[in-house]
């Protein structure tokens, strides 16, 4: 099985190079080369069935930026609901959005695989998005939590994900509603438990009935604004999926 590598060349330039990808000088060299290095390319590791692939790493790295991701999105919106800040970690995490990030930091030229794999652009882009999951795992195991934050914000949130675009990228929850109600013939009712002259904050209270049953309340200075949210937490809380 003929072995692809692009990370040929001497140790140093192969240290200086990670050392540019990652933005700070790599310790445990281990690591990172096996976080490149596709299942492919692996070999058994003695007395074990298990080889020396990506895949652990991979596997941890998901999990770590998972956490990562999840507390930026909630510091970045503090006011949104669960759905939303679900949907935004979603939409950062996909598989197509780290495949493609990964193939402009440059992980394909790092990447160790059966070249027959490399010659897909597609394989060589999904190869690449799970490195970088890969590489996320190796930055935790090397540096901790706190630089694997910021090696995950500064080379990959900052240059490749606009939040505030995501932002608004609004997702219409009360037409998500309305279908979820026809298809399953209920009858969805906002109503105005609490006018604004009759709170102290001056905002609307809006509840929010399925088949005269109220399942939430929210409020806000706009009516239409405590409609949305009112309409976003009952999809949570109804198990509506966003697609």
């Amino acid at each position: 099985m003929p072995i692809f590598s692009f990370s040929s060349g001497d140790d140093k330039n192969y240290r200086n190079r990670l050392k540019h990808l990652l933005g700070f000088r790599p310790g445990k060299m281990h690591l990172y080369k096996t976080a490149f290095r596709h299942l492919s390319a692996a070999e058994r590791i003695k007395f074990t069935n298990v080889k020396d692939s990506n895949e652990r790493l991979e596997f941890l790295g998901d999990a770590v930026l998972d956490t990562i991701v999840a507390e930026i999105v909630f510091k970045k919106f503090p006011i949104r609901g669960e759905g939303f800040l679900t949907e935004v970690r979603s939409k950062i995490v996909s598989r197509k959005q780290l495949g493609d990030i990964a193939v402009n930091l440059g992980i394909p030229t790092f990447l160790e695989s059966d070249q027959v794999l490399q010659q897909s652009r597609h394989i060589l882009t999904s190869l690449s998005g799970n490195a970088l999951e890969a590489l996320v795992g190796a930055v935790y195991l090397d540096k901790g939590y706190a630089a694997t934050k910021r090696f995950v914000y500064n080379k990959i949130i900052k240059p490749y994900i606009d939040l505030d675009e995501i932002e608004n990228q609004h997702i219409n929850y009360k037409s998500l509603l309305n279908q979820w109600a026809q298809k399953h013939r209920k009858n969805i009712e906002f109503r105005i438990v609490m006018e604004r002259k009759q709170t102290k904050s001056g905002k609307f209270t809006i509840g929010l009935f399925v088949d005269g049953e109220e399942i939430c309340q929210t409020s806000d200075f706009s009516k239409k604004n405590a409609e949305k949210e009112a309409a976003e937490r009952a999809c949570e809380m109804l198990g509506i999926e966003v697609n």
